[in-house]
Formats: structure tokens, sequence, C-alpha cells
């Protein structure tokens, strides 16, 4: 009785070890997808905000009454309120097509893994709006 008694000490102090090296091997793998989860939700924000930027930016642009440099303006204030630094560092762009607007953003976005020093990932939105004025057409 004895020796059984023992015998089940003893594995259950090799259970207990092999746990906590279980653990110590599973636990850098979870950090990395948290980290990498992370990122992802960081970039579809970025890119979300981007994308918006240049929508509102050439809807400015294209009202009446405004110019291209407005709907500029505008478009950098929403990526500066959106990304902070980041916003300030992408480019914007505006082209008057002469019946509608295109505003262009384009950037990158530093990542937060912290074993890639330098590692960036690229943002960018296109958008197309006509420009508002009175159109006479057939029946009118």
């Amino acid at each position: 009785m004895l020796a059984r008694e023992t015998h089940r000490r003893r594995s259950c102090r090799g259970e207990r070890g092999q746990a906590m090296v279980e653990a110590a091997l599973v636990f850098p793998l979870l950090l990395m997808v948290a980290v990498g989860l992370v990122q992802l939700a960081l970039f579809y924000h970025a890119q979300a905000v981007t994308t918006g930027a240049a929508q509102d930016g050439a809807r400015v642009a294209a009202a009446a009454d405004t110019t291209v440099e407005d709907g500029l303006a505008r478009a950098r204030v929403l990526l500066q309120a959106g990304l902070g630094a980041t916003g300030q560092s992408m480019d914007v762009e505006g082209i008057d097509l002469g019946d509608a607007v295109v505003s262009r953003i384009q950037g990158r976005l530093r990542t937060v893994i912290p074993w890639v020093a330098d590692a960036t990932l690229p943002l960018g939105a296109q958008a197309v709006i006509s420009k508002e004025r009175f159109r006479a057409g057939p029946g009118w």
C-alpha cells in the first residue's frame, strides 16, 4: 500500500512540472497571436479613417463654392484627428477633373510588433465625387 502511494506522489510531481513546461512553451505563441490581433485591429481602423478622409475630402471639394484645397484641408484634419502623427505623414492629393473631383491618400502605418523595428503596412484610399452644379437636361 505504501509503495503505491509513493508512486502516485511521484507521478503528480512529474505532471506538475510537465504542465509548467507546456505553459512556458505555449505562452509566447499566445502572446504573438494577441499582438497580431491588435495589429490587425489597428490596421483596420487606420484604413477606415483613411477611406473616410478621402471620401469626405472629395465631398467637400465637390461642393458648390469650394475648391480642391478646401477638400484636401478637410482630409488632412480628419487624418490627424483619427491617426495622430501617422495622419500627418500621409500624402494627400486632389485632382479637379472638371465634372468630378478625385481625392487620393497614401501612406504607411508603423507596426506595433516589438521584434520588428521598422516594419510598416501600406494605407491608401481614393474617392471620386461628381461636382455639385445645376445640370439642365432634356425635358427641363
